[in-house]
């Protein structure tokens, strides 16, 4: 008996042991497993982070679509702008000359004008002169004072300046457009053209984009109307058939 316990020990000593080192070898295995899907899930994280990075840096058809339209949008506009310009241009430039028309001459041909207050004298080119060259008291009331003169030269020079700005800002949308239609846009290229042409737009093109005219920051104090408005139509067909400004009188810089 006592033979057969000893025997009967040493099985179950033995089947403890297989037992165990089965359910080591299951747990070793199970170990593996997790590890190959956990490495399977990362690797499926990495590719879907890189494809959607890829994705990211892909301009769409539908913004290019979309980016040709705000173009389109955009060169309209200007043109619009560019033809108001050119009547309050042609304005101002006639109301200078009928100032310079109507100042006091000098012997030596300079335009003078003296203040509101009558006590000083200015040239055209905005010089003051002094009591020796001529006497405030010279120049008749009834001649066109400083002041105005003044203004209005102010408001030439900045509709002419508008309209420098109207032109080169249509050089940058024929820029656009031709970088849009070479088709190799990347995304941050895309993104910086699109930032900048709304950054660079003049106030006279914004002010014609209803979305856009609200983000207008407020005009200085005592800056010269530069674009008093005419009303007028613009057909989509209609584009100035010159923009090139009147010829300048005497005295007259630009």
């Amino acid at each position: 008996m006592m033979q057969t316990g000893v025997v009967s020990g040493a099985l179950r000593s033995q089947f403890s042991r297989r037992t165990e080192a089965e359910v080591f070898r299951r747990f070793q295995r199970q170990q593996q497993e997790d590890r190959k899907r956990r490495d399977r899930e990362d690797n499926a994280d990495n590719d879907t982070a890189e494809l959607l990075d890829i994705v990211a840096l892909i301009v769409t058809d539908a913004e290019l679509r979309a980016f040709r339209l705000e173009l389109d949008r955009y060169d309209a506009a200007t043109i619009e702008a560019l033809y108001q310009n050119e009547i309050n241009l042609a304005e101002a430039r006639a109301e200078l000359e009928r100032i310079l028309g109507e100042a006091y001459v000098l012997p030596d041909g300079r335009r003078v004008f003296k203040t509101e207050d009558g006590l000083r004298v200015f040239d055209e080119r905005g010089l003051e002169l002094d009591a020796t060259e001529i006497d405030p008291n010279e120049i008749e009331d009834w001649r066109p004072h400083w002041e105005r003169f003044d203004g209005a030269r102010q408001r030439v020079d900045a509709l002419e300046a508008e309209r420098q700005e109207l032109l080169d800002y249509q050089e940058k949308l024929d820029a656009a457009r031709e970088r849009l239609d070479a088709g190799d846009l990347t995304r941050e290229e895309f993104d910086r053209l699109r930032e900048n042409l709304k950054a660079d737009m003049p106030d006279a093109v914004r002010q014609r984009i209803p979305e856009l005219a609200s983000q207008e920051p407020e005009s200085a104090p005592n800056t010269p109307a530069a674009t008093r408005e005419t009303a007028f139509v613009i057909d989509d067909d209609l584009v100035p058939a010159s923009f090139a400004p009147p010829a300048s009188g005497p005295g007259f810089g630009g």
